[in-house]
């Protein structure tokens, strides 16, 4: 029997695109300089030491509970400073397209998700909490996740 697959020709994708996304940001060179523009780009300002792993997993913490795979995950340098204090910040950008409504309706979820994941795995035992790491979760989407007529959403956690 002979399985069927859902492959589409190069020049149908975009970088929404699962596959074309990861294939730009595996390449070190492509990848370092996309993510520095596009994180330029919303944040107002350079970015220099940046570290990026595509498709990172995170199991979860045994076989009843869920793990996430990010599609990129970036560490900045201990350049960010926070408090007169230096901490390294984590990017995590997930180009989404869902086009379901239940998938759109718990955006807002997932990001704190993978937020939590992110931040459960960056904090070494013994750790002062004023040692986490700042986390921003990025999805970009060619819908409107919450409806305002907006292209970017900011939504803050303390």
């Amino acid at each position: 029997m002979q399985q069927m697959t859902n492959h589409r020709p190069l020049a149908e994708l975009d970088l929404l695109d699962d596959f074309l996304f990861n294939a730009l940001l595996a390449y070190p060179e492509y990848g370092k300089k996309f993510c520095r523009k596009f994180l330029k780009i919303l944040f107002g300002r350079e970015f220099k030491n940046l570290n990026i792993v595509t498709q990172k997993s995170y199991g979860g913490r045994d076989t009843g509970l869920h793990g996430a795979r990010l599609d990129v995950y970036i560490e900045e340098g201990d350049e960010v400073e926070i408090d007169s204090s230096n901490v390294s910040a984590i990017y995590d950008i997930e180009p989404d397209k869902n086009n379901k409504r239940k998938d759109i309706d718990f955006i807002a979820q997932r990001t704190r998700f993978y937020h939590a994941i992110i931040d459960s795995r960056s904090l070494k035992s013994g750790q002062s909490y004023d040692k986490l790491k700042r986390v921003f979760v990025i999805f970009i989407c060619p819908y409107d996740p919450f409806g305002d007529d907006r292209m970017i959403y900011t939504i803050r956690n303390p």
